[in-house]
C-alpha cells in the first residue's frame, strides 16, 4: 500500500492564486531531445498497453481544492501498471515559501503504482474517474517513451507556475505532443465562460480565507476570459473537455479520443461548487465586523461629549476604537504590503496591476500607531487625521473603480468587503481628535 511520503505533497494553485500556453516549454524539450525512432513503431507490444487518464476530485487542504491527474500506462503481459504525476513538490525545500511567493517554485513528475496510488486518493476521500484513451500503438509507444524519458533525474524538475504550468497542463501537453497537436488546434481559439479568477474562487469555496486571499492577491489578468486550452489548468476541465474530442482513427474515420469512462471511487464529500458565490459570508463578516462596533462606540463618544456627561462611557469607547482601529489597520497595511511586494518581486504576473494596494495601502500600518494614539490622548492628531484620509482616499478610489468597471479587474466584492471601514475611519478620527479626550 502507497504511502505518500509527507515531505512530498502534490499542489495545484490557488490563491491561488495564470494566462498562456505551457506547452510550448513541453514541446521545446520534446523537440530538444527526440524520442527514439523505435518509440513510434505500432509494435504488437505497443497495441497492447493500455493508456487512460486519472482525474482526482478536490481533497481537503487548500492545496488539494484544485483536483489533480495522472497519465496511466499499463501492459498486463509485461506487469507494468505505472500513474504518472507532474505535481510532487516538498515543504522542506530550502525557502519554500519565498520560492513559492517569488514564482520559482520547482515541482517535478513522478511515476507511482497504480493499485496503491488509488488507494491514497481512496483513502483521503477524493473522487476518482478514469478514461481510457483511444490512441494508436504509435501513439502509445510514443506516450510511453515520453514519459520515460521526462522522469529522469535531468528532465523530471519544472517551474511551476499556477495557471500556466501545473500539474494538469503537463498531462494537456504530453497527451497533445503524441497526438500532434490536435488538442490545443481544437481548444486554443475557443473561448471558455471562466476566467482563471472565477475558477480559482469557485474550487476554493469552503475555504473561506483562502478564497478570500485569493481575491485579494489576483489582478486583472486574472479576469480576462479563458481559451478552453487555458482552462485545462483545473483538472476537472481537462477530463469534460476530453470526452468531446476526436481524432482519426485507423481507417482515417474519426473516432473519439475517449473509447471509455469509469468511476473508479465515488467520494463522499461535497462536490465541487459549479460557480463561486458573490459576495460569501465570509466578506460580510469582514464588511460589518469592524464597521458596526466602531459606529456604535463612535455615536457613543459623541454623545457623551454632546452633552458633557458619561465621561467614563466616552474613555471607554475611545479605547473601543483605538484597540478596532490599529487592528483594522495592521490587517489593511500587512496585506497590501504583501500585495505591493508582489507587484514588485513576483514572477506571477497575474498578480500585476492590482488595484487592490489602493483599497488595502501599506500606509496602514503607519496608521496602525497614528491613529490610536491621537483617539485616546490627541498626541499627533494632525498626522493622524491625514493618514486617516489618504487610506480612506485610496479605499475611495477602489471601491469607485471596482463599481464602475472602469478596469477589467473583478475587485467588486473585496472593495464592498474593505472600502466602508476604512472610509468610515477616514471621517470618525478627524471628528474625535477635534473632540477633547475625556480625563482618566
Amino acid at each position: 500500500m502507497l504511502s505518500i511520503p509527507s515531505r512530498v505533497t502534490k499542489i495545484a494553485a490557488g490563491a491561488a492564486f495564470i494566462a498562456a500556453a505551457a506547452g510550448a516549454a513541453t514541446r521545446a524539450v520534446a523537440q530538444a531531445n527526440p524520442l527514439p525512432a523505435a518509440a513510434h513503431g505500432d509494435t504488437v507490444m505497443a497495441r497492447r498497453l493500455t493508456v487512460s487518464l486519472f482525474t482526482f476530485g478536490p481533497g481537503t487542504a487548500v492545496f488539494e481544492r484544485f483536483g489533480h491527474n495522472a497519465i496511466r500506462i499499463a501492459d498486463p503481459l509485461s506487469g507494468l501498471d505505472i500513474a504518472w504525476n507532474w505535481g510532487m513538490f516538498s515543504f522542506e525545500e530550502p525557502n519554500f515559501l519565498g520560492r513559492f511567493l517569488s514564482g520559482d517554485t520547482r515541482y517535478w513528475m513522478e511515476g507511482f503504482s497504480t493499485v496503491p496510488l488509488l488507494t491514497y486518493y481512496q483513502e483521503n476521500d477524493r473522487q476518482t474517474v478514469e478514461q481510457i484513451l483511444n490512441l494508436s500503438g504509435a501513439q502509445k509507444q510514443a506516450l510511453l517513451s515520453f514519459v520515460r524519458w521526462n522522469e529522469r533525474e535531468e528532465n523530471r524538475f519544472y517551474r511551476y507556475d499556477y495557471f500556466r504550468d501545473n500539474c494538469s497542463t503537463r498531462v494537456r501537453d504530453a497527451l497533445d505532443l503524441v497526438l500532434g497537436g490536435v488538442l490545443k488546434r481544437a481548444w486554443s481559439d475557443s473561448l471558455s465562460d471562466h476566467s482563471f479568477r472565477s475558477e480559482a474562487l469557485r474550487l476554493t469555496e469552503g475555504t473561506p480565507l483562502s478564497r478570500l486571499g485569493i481575491d485579494i492577491a489576483l489582478g486583472p489578468r486574472a479576469d480576462q476570459r479563458m481559451t478552453a486550452w487555458e482552462e485545462m489548468y483545473v483538472p476537472m476541465r481537462l477530463r469534460d473537455r476530453l470526452r468531446g474530442i476526436t481524432i482519426p482513427g485507423p481507417d482515417g474515420a474519426p473516432v473519439k479520443l475517449v473509447a471509455s469512462e469509469r468511476v473508479v471511487f465515488s467520494a463522499q464529500r461535497a462536490p465541487e461548487a459549479p460557480a463561486p458565490e458573490a459576495f460569501p459570508a465570509t466578506y460580510v463578516a469582514v464588511a460589518l465586523g469592524a464597521l458596526v462596533p466602531l459606529a456604535l462606540l463612535g455615536g457613543l463618544a459623541f454623545v457623551s461629549a454632546l452633552r458633557g456627561r458619561w465621561q467614563g462611557a466616552q474613555r471607554l469607547a475611545r479605547i473601543g476604537i483605538a484597540v478596532i482601529s490599529a487592528a483594522w489597520y495592521a490587517v489593511v497595511g500587512l496585506t497590501g504590503t504583501a500585495v505591493a511586494f508582489m507587484e514588485l518581486f513576483s514572477a506571477h504576473v497575474f498578480w500585476y496591476g492590482n488595484w487592490n494596494v489602493l483599497l488595502l495601502p501599506p500606509l496602514g500600518l503607519v496608521a496602525a500607531w497614528f491613529v490610536p494614539r491621537a483617539v485616546l490622548s490627541g498626541r499627533g492628531a494632525s498626522a493622524a487625521r491625514w493618514i486617516a484620509g489618504l487610506c480612506g482616499a485610496g479605499a475611495c478610489v477602489a471601491l469607485v473603480v471596482a463599481v464602475s468597471g472602469a478596469t477589467s479587474q473583478a475587485s467588486g466584492a473585496v472593495s464592498l468587503a474593505f472600502a466602508p471601514t476604512t472610509l468610515y475611519l477616514a471621517l470618525l478620527v478627524p471628528a474625535l481628535t477635534l473632540i477633547r479626550p475625556a480625563s482618566a
